[in-house]
């Protein structure tokens, strides 16, 4: 719980008012589609909740802390049923690496915290910690929203998985009175 509050105490203070043109604090949310390498008959494919929170200095880089929580997911081999859950947070740190009239090519990379819970006969819970790099894009709709895409490959040291890869899709809202 302390971390949950945590995140909820940057997520406020990120979203006050920035000076126009230096850096811009935003909030969004994400949709992933998560597939992860997991041995055995457990679930390895996962829907996604994320909630995410930056700065974003000069249209250069961003820096974004995320909170995201998996659905319970369920998979049937051989008649064997097994479920899963995943819930985590970390920070990433985005680069545009190249700056487009209405958006931006991006890069990123970034730590992430994993928990994993499978279950079958018994329950096997883990922790990972995650190196998290990306590619993708963000369209500025307007001077105050983007919608962003991504693809990213985590690397993972845990018990129930050694590795994952991620689609995300989702919008960011950016707190300013400027011009984008």
């Amino acid at each position: 719980m302390k971390k949950t509050g945590l995140m909820v105490l940057a997520a406020a203070i990120l979203t006050t008012q920035a000076n126009a043109g230096e850096y811009k604090f935003y909030a969004g949310g994400d949709y992933v589609n998560s597939t992860y390498n997991v041995s055995g008959i457990y679930p390895d494919n996962y829907d996604i909740a994320n909630m995410a929170a930056g700065i974003n200095f000069v249209d250069v880089a961003s820096l974004e802390l995320f909170l995201q929580r998996s659905l319970k997911e369920k998979e049937t081999v051989n008649g064997i049923t097994s479920h899963g859950k995943t819930y985590g947070y970390g920070a990433d740190l985005y680069v545009n690496a190249y700056n487009l009239s209405e958006g931006a090519i991006l890069g990123s990379v970034g730590y992430g915290r994993i928990y994993s819970k499978l279950k079958y006969t018994d329950t096997k819970k883990d922790t990972a910690n995650t190196l998290r790099l990306g590619v993708g894009g963000e369209w500025k709709v307007s001077n105050n929203w983007g919608l962003r895409s991504m693809f990213r490959y985590s690397l993972a040291k845990g018990d129930n998985f050694s590795n994952a890869k991620e689609f995300t899709m989702g919008a960011r809202y950016y707190f300013s009175d400027g011009g984008y």
